[in-house]
């Protein structure tokens, strides 16, 4: 089920031109089809998107007399979205190196499994499946649901409206798919340390000279992984921190509106349950992402507090000084490591500024 669901990710994803990779029988690949008609989704995103965001706009602000600063955000959320939007588009050639520098590391990696008899996603750690499983059920309720707004700020149901509609329900999921691919990269990454991990601890409490030989091909596997990181993480940094700041603005001007449809003006209850569970799972679908590159570094630094109750042979101490002076940091283009910590500084800096837009919507009402 996992790679039917990885498979689905890479067909919608060059259904809406954010990559010309496919993903089939455990291997990524494209085709001149794939590559064609990437290039031709991303050129009609970038001419339509202005055209069709401003005919929304326009018509969102005739549903109803808005606040003033309701507008005002609108315009800002859809600024913002619209800029990171075509940075994504225009970086497709980096995401797209980013999963050819997957492949070698994912040939490799299903080999040892194998090899360890870690075969399949059965083999997989249970925390790790259970991460992938709820981030497809957020991005999937995230680029089902976000239909419903873009529904609301459509105008009569015509043809016309209708290819917009579609239009922009699926440019809008470029928001959320990107993300989606970082994730997937460092999940298989901690899939391989946790491989690693596991099979050094077998060895250790073994006695064979042969697996202890076994220690030098796993030795070479946890140096690839750690390399073929940071290589994913450097490509995609740009990436993510587009992504980031998008997130961030889309939370503060979301949580204002839901304090304001709810508490000032006259909503329907079922939009304002709409609105809080949308909110909800928006923040944990980034808190998922931020909590797999801890996940990874966590693999990757697993401690060896076990290995203390056996003998050490030369091989394994010479493993353990490497495993100690090896480290795994997952910065943002230099400004600040992805992790846990960074989405809880977020999360606080969004409610700052909720409430400073909240004290600005009392002073324009008055």
């Amino acid at each position: 089920m996992v790679y039917w669901m990885i498979k689905l990710y890479f067909r919608y994803s060059l259904a809406i031109g954010i990559t010309s990779q496919q993903f089939s029988n455990r291997k990524f690949y494209s085709t001149l089809f794939s590559r064609t008609y990437a290039l031709i989704a991303n050129i009609v995103t970038l001419i339509m998107l202005p055209i069709v965001m401003w005919q929304i706009r326009l018509v969102f602000q005739q549903k109803r007399s808005f606040p003033q600063l309701i507008l005002i955000t609108n315009n800002v959320r859809e600024v913002v979205s619209f800029l990171v939007i075509v940075y994504t588009v225009l970086s497709r050639g980096f995401r797209d190196t980013a999963f050819k520098e997957m492949q070698p590391l994912l040939l490799t990696l299903f080999r040892e499994e194998k090899r360890c008899g870690f075969k399949g996603i059965g083999g997989v750690g249970r925390s790790l499946r259970i991460l992938l499983f709820v981030k497809f059920i957020t991005l999937s309720w995230l680029c089902v649901t976000d239909v419903l707004f873009l529904f609301y700020s459509s105008d009569a149901i015509t043809l016309v409206n209708l290819v917009r509609f579609f239009f922009m329900c699926n440019t809008n999921n470029i928001l959320e798919m990107v993300p989606m691919g970082y994730f997937l990269a460092l999940w298989h990454i901690a899939r391989g340390f946790d491989c690693v991990n596991r099979r050094l601890d077998q060895i250790v409490k073994s006695k064979s000279p042969r697996n202890h030989r076994e220690l030098q091909h796993l030795w070479l596997l946890h140096a690839c992984l750690t390399k073929t990181a940071l290589n994913i993480n450097k490509i995609y940094a740009p990436q993510m921190l587009a992504s980031r700041f998008d997130h961030f603005v889309i939370g503060v001007i979301q949580a204002y509106w839901g304090a304001v449809f709810t508490f000032d003006l006259t909503t329907p209850f079922f939009w304002v349950v709409y609105g809080s569970v949308q909110y909800q799972v928006r923040s944990l679908d980034y808190y998922l992402i931020d909590n797999m590159c801890d996940v990874a570094v966590e693999y990757h630094d697993s401690a060896k507090h076990s290995w203390s109750e056996v003998g050490w042979t030369k091989e394994i101490s010479s493993y353990v000084i490497y495993s100690n002076s090896s480290k795994l940091q997952l910065w943002s283009c230099g400004l600040f490591q992805a992790n846990r910590s960074m989405w809880f500084a977020m999360i606080s800096s969004v409610l700052y500024y909720i409430l400073v837009l909240l004290q600005f919507h009392l002073v324009m009402g008055k």
